[in-house]
């Protein structure tokens, strides 16, 4: 009886308005986020074209603030939601028991990878690029990206491994005593024959230094060289480097 009661003109008109809502929401968190790729991008591609910066570095930043955006982004996007709907996330989160405890395990490993991973990035154990080894996992490959839940290998045989960063208990990095880093030179079509030309002369004077070939990222085009120093080499004999690159004179 109570159900022939309901007024379905009020009842749609209350849907149609929730699907509305929900829809604009969307189309914000849409548009907040491509906004906030596109800035970070763009701040981290500005200052890696600064011929001090260490670009697999800034690669890594890039990455793991990218990975950031998304994941608070999508979290941010279900609460409100559900928010909208509705439904009371804290309570039911309260209230949830067997579905809470599952929550708060999950959470837990999040929480985990998280906290590893800032340690991970903080200390500099790696960058994009390095060649490492995680003990007691028996992975070793090229590091491709560095993100706040895990770490993508790129192995020998060519498989991408994706490892959660609360699984790494230690590692070698076997680009930290000897690290490789790259040079990038930002460069017009115009001029590429000349450029090309000087960073090879530059090259030249330096064995610790290979060219790599021209590469385009983010449609823009650099000559891109690689330098293997030590750690405690590298900083100094890249600056002086890069000032050669960038000498005009020639």
């Amino acid at each position: 009886m109570n159900f022939l009661k309901i007024n379905w003109e009020d009842l749609g008109a209350l849907l149609l308005d929730k699907l509305i809502t929900i829809i604009l929401v969307s189309l914000l968190f849409f548009i907040l986020y491509q906004a906030g790729t596109r800035i970070v991008k763009r701040l981290f591609k500005n200052y890696s074209e600064q011929k001090w910066t260490d670009t697999s570095r800034i690669l890594t930043l890039s990455r793991l603030t990218t990975s950031g955006i998304h994941y608070l982004t999508v979290f941010l996007y279900i609460y409100t939601v559900l928010g909208l709907i509705g439904i009371p996330v804290g309570n039911v989160l309260a209230g949830a028991g067997i579905i809470g405890v599952a929550l708060g395990f999950a959470g837990r490993d999040l929480v985990a990878d998280i906290i590893n991973g800032f340690f991970i990035i903080v200390e500099h154990q790696i960058n994009v690029g390095d060649t490492v080894a995680f003990s007691g996992l028996d992975i070793e490959g090229i590091v491709k990206t560095v993100g706040i839940r895990s770490i993508t290998v790129i192995g020998a045989d060519g498989a991408t491994t994706f490892i959660p960063n609360r699984n790494i208990a230690a590692l070698k990095n076997y680009s930290y005593t000897a690290r490789t880093v790259n040079l990038d030179v930002p460069v017009d079509l115009s001029v590429l024959t000349e450029t090309k030309a000087h960073i090879l002369s530059v090259n030249a004077d330096y064995p610790q230094v290979k060219f790599a070939g021209i590469i385009n990222h983010e449609e823009k085009l650099f000559i891109r060289s690689t330098l293997t120093a030590s750690s405690a080499e590298l900083p100094a004999l890249k600056m002086e480097i890069l000032d050669k690159y960038y000498d005009n004179s020639y």
